[in-house]
């Protein structure tokens, strides 16, 4: 069976496609392409998020998750289940940048995601001597606060490449080494349901995506 384009889906769903070519794609849709189901209804997602955040653009880090999003599926199985975008809560390099603090130092840099009742709190930290990163953080429930979520399978990926494989400790905690790449993503396997990928922010850039 042939399938259609990303840009293809992205304009159908934003209801920019000519008139013949959203008819072509409904019928594609209705002959039960399970491929172009799934790749319609993530950028349905993601346009759904940018109009409730009033925002032009999807944000740039669901763009990312979601071009990925096949290839996440090779890595991690959710056969009937939903794929979540964490979204970011909090990042301290913009919180600096908002201060009026013209550039970030290579200190620390800390993170929250959300999703659902789901918070990934993340920290950054440059080795000494080289350019690789320590990525430290923790799975937790907002729902039962102070407890992590354990034994949680949790994947580090770049370009849709599995780098390295982990579950979460008791504590719900996990850490990984990163070595300076574009497009890496977090993926944790909650149960058999629902799989959450957060997008991990290049290291090495600022607030704004530029390199220090």
């Amino acid at each position: 069976m042939e399938h259609f384009s990303t840009q293809k889906w992205v304009d159908f769903v934003r209801g920019k496609a000519d008139s013949s070519t959203a008819r072509e794609l409904q019928a594609h849709l209705d002959r039960g392409c399970l491929a172009c189901l799934k790749s319609a209804d993530l950028w349905g997602f993601v346009m759904q998020q940018t109009r409730r955040s009033k925002r032009t653009q999807p944000p740039d880090s669901s763009m990312r998750a979601v071009r990925n999003s096949f290839r996440l599926r090779k890595v991690v199985p959710f056969p009937s289940g939903r794929l979540d975008l964490a979204t970011l809560q909090f990042d301290s390099n913009r919180a600096l940048l908002a201060t009026g603090t013209r550039s970030v130092q290579a200190s620390g840099r800390q993170l929250l995601y959300k999703s659902g009742s789901v918070c990934i709190d993340m920290r950054m930290e440059p080795t000494p001597g080289s350019d690789s990163i320590v990525l430290i953080g923790q799975l937790l429930d907002s729902m039962n606060p102070g407890q992590g979520i354990a034994d949680v399978p949790v994947s580090l990926l770049s370009k849709g490449d599995t780098l390295s494989r982990k579950r979460t400790n008791d504590a719900g905690e996990f850490d990984f080494g990163l070595e300076p790449a574009k497009d890496m993503q977090l993926v944790f396997g909650i149960g058999d349901s629902r799989t959450i990928v957060v997008s991990v922010p290049e290291a090495g850039a600022n607030a704004s995506g530029k390199l220090m």
